[in-house]
């Protein structure tokens, strides 16, 4: 999705723009860091980030997925050239996302981040809370004047065994237009896209069957921005 139409994440400024600021963009449980490693290559050859600095950071929580996590980043951008182009570099850093809010934030964290992504990443019921608690002070707000808004971009699969869980993302996050436009900035829903995919069936097992497996796609942003 991201390669095949990057200015629906926010990754295509050909419009103008790019040139004058600096893209930092986060990964949350970034896990192998699929999504980070195909967002830097991607960023490394489109023509409005030629002069743009670009950050990618691929965090994590786990150490041995983490030690995995840069030997991917390793084998994809070598240590020799781990600088993707002259301004741009793709980094992991650990996050706890239980104790962000309330622990010093480390170096890599601490500028505000343009674009975050989350794939695959709500498990557990207090998941959503926690990203929420994360999300407020790592992405930047409206009134830092960037010339488009920050935001979150969230893909989950609807696994009936995780039904509660991934229900927790919208009472976490309230929907744009359910949140008063002259109380303060707060992170919402601004859209919602249901996505299903065909999957063939697990070959490994000896069923051939196919299936759809469903996703939903959240996009979330502040509320008193114009996205």
């Amino acid at each position: 999705m991201i390669v095949e139409d990057p200015d629906r994440f926010g990754l295509d400024l050909s419009s103008g723009g790019a040139e004058s600021r600096r893209l930092n963009v986060l990964e949350f449980g970034a896990g192998t860091g699929l999504v980070s490693l195909a967002v830097a290559k991607l960023l490394d050859i489109l023509p409005s980030f030629n002069h743009c600095e670009v950050s990618v950071v691929a965090t994590d929580f786990y150490p041995s997925v983490l030690a995995n996590l840069r030997s991917n980043i390793d084998t994809n951008f070598p240590p020799t050239h781990n600088q993707i182009s002259s301004a741009h570099s793709i980094t992991t850093h650990f996050l706890d996302w239980s104790s962000f809010s309330t622990t010093p934030r480390p170096d890599d964290l601490s500028c505000p981040f343009d674009i975050v992504f989350g794939a695959d990443i709500i498990y557990e019921a207090q998941h959503a809370v926690w990203l929420r608690d994360c999300l407020k002070g790592l992405v930047r707000r409206p009134s830092d004047g960037a010339a488009s808004p920050a935001a979150f971009h969230l893909v989950i699969p609807l696994r009936p065994t995780h039904t509660f869980e991934s229900s927790t993302v919208e009472s976490v996050f309230l929907k744009a237009c359910d949140v008063d436009p002259n109380d303060d900035a707060d992170l919402v829903i601004v859209s919602k896209e249901s996505i299903v995919c065909d999957a063939h069936g697990d070959y490994t097992r000896g069923q051939g069957l196919d299936e759809d497996v469903e996703y939903v796609y959240y996009k979330i942003g502040w509320s008193n921005a114009q996205l």
